[in-house]
């Protein structure tokens, strides 16, 4: 960097000398040579002066330093202005046709230089990204350019010379000016879901903030089309328990009432995103023998270790027409979202029948104390009507048939402040 502003320097300073082709900031007033490193660093406005002998219509080879120069600061993906491009020839009245040609021939220069039939460039744009935080995005515009010819006679003394003693007339002036709302528009947002979204089961609502699935401030680039989710309830407990099975984990024993499937059309890697955040809300409406039972929502978490079901921060819901219990979770989760209660090796035989073999209708392996053991959720009773332990039956949802026939989810009004934590 430091190579390239001292061969600014030297062009300025030798271009300023002899009045003809050269690179300059536009000034009210002449730049101290100490304070050129300075204005040629990321500049607001620059010019490329390219003067013309009598009747010539190309730059001629000596201009390609300036003109490489030019682009090189202009077209630099690090460089953070965004510039528009004017090309103005300056002549008379007698020689028009050579002036456009003039303007052709500097406008060409820069689409070659892109091998583009326009000037293109492509900058990095800083944003902040829900999945990378603050980072940037390449993005790619076509450089507005105007090309104009003028007649000095015509023309004010002022608009005759650059920084009032350089003449123009016999020359073609290129400015670049940093116009970010001409080149890549307005800083816009992209947000999925686009607003605040409910996604309903018959039990289970998913609570979607604006932009918790997918969300980038400040972007140039196209976003990504409407997400699809759906969710696979699995929470009638009959069908569950009859071929029951554990919530998987290495070490714990987590005993499940119940669980949902999330499917998603856009999804995240858990090695992915960097700055995802718990934004996502799953509720289940739950009986008060169930909140007593401090129930918990399981999802996969993910480690240097590898993936592990772990209780979700878990909060009981306050007020609303029936109880709810709340997890709150982030994309990379889509997946089975587990109602359970890790219970200890000493508490199984308080919460499961044992079972004599693992063929038995719900029969699970356990082991305890280093032997591995099969326990069962039911038993049926003499009237053949499921039979259960008393603290695993408080962790069911048993209501009467009269009120199954209510949806839960009428009503539900997103909360998240004051809602009481489940230790």
């Amino acid at each position: 960097m430091k190579r390239i502003v001292f061969l600014f320097s030297l062009i300025v300073t030798l271009a300023a000398s002899a009045q003809v082709s050269g690179l300059y900031i536009p000034s009210e007033k002449p730049i101290k040579p100490r304070d050129l490193p300075k204005a040629w660093t990321n500049p607001e406005e620059f010019c490329l002066l390219l003067h013309f002998h009598e009747g010539d219509s190309a730059y001629q080879e000596e201009d390609l330093d300036l003109l490489d120069s030019a682009y090189k600061v202009a077209f630099d993906r690090d460089n953070p202005r965004m510039y528009t491009m004017s090309i103005e020839a300056f002549g008379n009245a007698r020689n028009q046709s050579i002036m456009k040609s003039r303007v052709e021939s500097v406008y060409r220069y820069f689409t070659m230089r892109g091998h583009e039939i326009v000037p293109v460039r492509y900058a990095y744009n800083p944003i902040h990204c829900s999945c990378h935080g603050d980072t940037v995005e390449l993005v790619r515009y076509e450089v507005p350019t105007d090309k104009q010819v003028y007649d000095c006679a015509d023309l004010p003394s002022s608009r005759k010379v650059l920084n009032k003693d350089i003449p123009l007339e016999g020359s073609v002036l290129v400015t670049f000016r940093h116009n970010p709302i001409e080149c890549i528009g307005g800083g816009g947002g992209c947000y999925l879901p686009a607003q605040d979204s409910n996604i309903r089961a018959y039990y289970t609502q998913l609570i979607l903030k604006k932009g918790s699935i997918y969300a980038v401030d400040n972007t140039r680039d196209s976003c990504p089309p409407p997400v699809q989710i759906s969710i696979e309830e699995h929470l009638d407990y009959q069908q569950f328990l009859e071929k029951y099975f554990l919530v998987p984990h290495r070490r714990n024993i987590i005993l499940p009432v119940g669980y949902v499937v999330l499917h998603s059309s856009f999804n995240r890697q858990p090695d992915e995103c960097t700055a995802l955040t718990d934004s996502i809300f799953i509720r289940f409406p739950v009986t008060e023998e169930q909140l007593e039972s401090r129930l918990r929502v399981y999802a996969k978490k993910y480690s240097s270790k590898g993936a592990e079901y772990k209780p979700l921060t878990t909060k009981k819901i306050k007020g609303g027409p029936v109880l709810m219990i709340q997890g709150a979770l982030n994309l990379t989760q889509f997946d089975t979202i587990y109602i359970a209660k890790r219970i200890s090796e000493d508490e199984v035989s308080k919460y499961l029948f044992p079972a004599d073999s693992p063929t038995e209708q719900g029969a699970v392996a356990i082991t305890i104390n280093g032997e591995e053991r099969f326990f069962k959720p039911f038993r049926m009773d003499r009237n053949g009507q499921y039979e259960f332990r008393k603290l695993f039956r408080n962790m069911l949802r048993i209501i009467d048939e009269e009120e199954e026939t209510i949806d839960p989810s009428d009503g539900m009004i997103f909360r998240n402040d004051g809602d009481e934590e489940i230790e």
